[in-house]
């Protein structure tokens, strides 16, 4: 069991993203590398981690803190396919971002000071396609990543676009996902 607060794509552009997806099956398939590839209700961009534990006076406070929270409408659009987030998460599949990062940055540190948490580590705004069930080889990796430009190249992946106007708080087992608290631009928060 885990929680964080993410975005979601909208239905339409979750069904593109499925594409894209779709799409990079077989680049990995020709390569016999398995894959962990996410489903399409569960496509989202994560900004803040909670851990595996939120207790109920946690909720709480949350809820608290961000019934006056304003949150600003901007676009999300997607850049390409890339593997391997950091040298940490080789194993990552994703999708960067080419507009709404500098939002996205923004939007997380204001949530981590008004709800008074710390994530350790660089952010960096991504939806997650899927996860390498190996380790790769170097020459492995680097294939892939060539064959993931060439094919991303085709796929007119920054036509994949949204607006954000909701925050959800996800408890998540097992990869199913249940909605424990949304807010909207109006900063209206529904459980």
């Amino acid at each position: 069991m885990s929680f964080f607060l993410g975005i979601f794509p909208t239905k339409e552009a979750s069904d593109k993203i499925q594409v894209v997806t779709d799409k990079m099956v077989p680049v990995f398939e020709g390569f016999g590398i398995p894959v962990r590839w996410s489903k399409v209700e569960n496509f989202h961009i994560s900004l803040i981690y909670f851990g595996e534990k939120l207790p109920f006076y946690k909720k709480l406070y949350f809820k608290y803190r961000l019934n006056n929270f304003l949150l600003r409408k901007f676009k999300i659009k997607f850049n390409t396919v890339k593997l391997g987030i950091s040298r940490r998460y080789k194993e990552l599949i994703y999708l960067d971002l080419l507009e709404g990062g500098d939002e996205m940055r923004k939007l997380f540190l204001e949530l981590e000071q008004v709800l008074k948490t710390r994530n350790e580590g660089n952010f960096t705004p991504h939806l997650t396609l899927g996860r390498v069930s190996k380790d790769l080889t170097n020459q492995e990796y680097s294939n892939i990543c060539r064959d993931l430009q060439t094919v991303s190249k085709g796929l007119a992946v920054e036509d994949i676009e949204f607006v954000v106007d909701e925050i959800k708080l996800i408890k998540s087992i097992e990869g199913n996902y249940e909605v424990l608290m949304s807010f909207t631009d109006s900063s209206s928060i529904r459980l």
